[in-house]
């Protein structure tokens, strides 16, 4: 629930419906509703749609249509159509927007990749330990830190081994950021 205080209802409510691979955080705005229930009329009059992402440059499709990269501001027929946004090869946006005749719909994104990264200290430091990721080995500390990249963003087992003891560590792998973990095997 703090997390809803943090980003307020339509913020958390957002969050909610983002998907995985790609997230991408924003807002759709205008004088057109989204309401999924009740769509626009398709086919009659165009609607105007105004199209910004952070960072910019990213590919912009809808309605099955390549519009180019971003920012895009772009006459489209009315109705529900889906925008796809890649960034890097990557679909970080893939959700229903409304075009109403007429009426302007802003849409912005603020994009984030769906990876991130973990750092791995033993306690004691000097470990020489074996490090699993969901059962897959990684790597090994040799005494220092171990940073893994470009982990899938979700929760992930990481599994710590010195050969005498082990311990498995649940680790919420986090987009764009890298997460700092000390598994302790005194």
């Amino acid at each position: 629930m703090a997390l809803a205080k943090k980003l307020g209802s339509i913020g958390f409510a957002l969050l909610l419906t983002l998907t995985i691979p790609g997230l991408s955080l924003g807002d759709v705005s205008g004088n057109c509703s989204q309401n999924p229930d009740s769509p626009p009329p398709r086919g009659g009059q165009p609607g105007s749609v105004s199209i910004t992402t952070t960072p910019e440059k990213a590919i912009v499709y809808l309605g099955g249509q390549k519009l180019g990269p971003s920012p895009v501001d772009t006459v489209f027929p009315s109705g529900r159509h889906t925008l796809t946004v890649m960034l890097n090869g990557e679909e970080l946006v893939n959700e229903r927007v409304n075009v109403c005749a007429g009426e302007k719909t802003i849409i912005e994104k603020k994009l984030l990749s769906p990876y991130g990264n973990v750092a791995i200290t033993t306690d004691p430091i000097k470990c020489n330990c074996r490090v699993t990721i969901d059962g897959e080995q990684v790597g090994s500390t040799n005494g220092g830190v171990l940073t893994i990249n470009h982990l899938d963003a979700g929760t992930r087992v990481v599994k710590v081994s010195n050969g005498k003891r082990s311990k498995e560590v649940s680790v919420n792998i986090l987009p764009e950021e890298t997460v700092n973990i000390t598994v302790v095997l005194k």
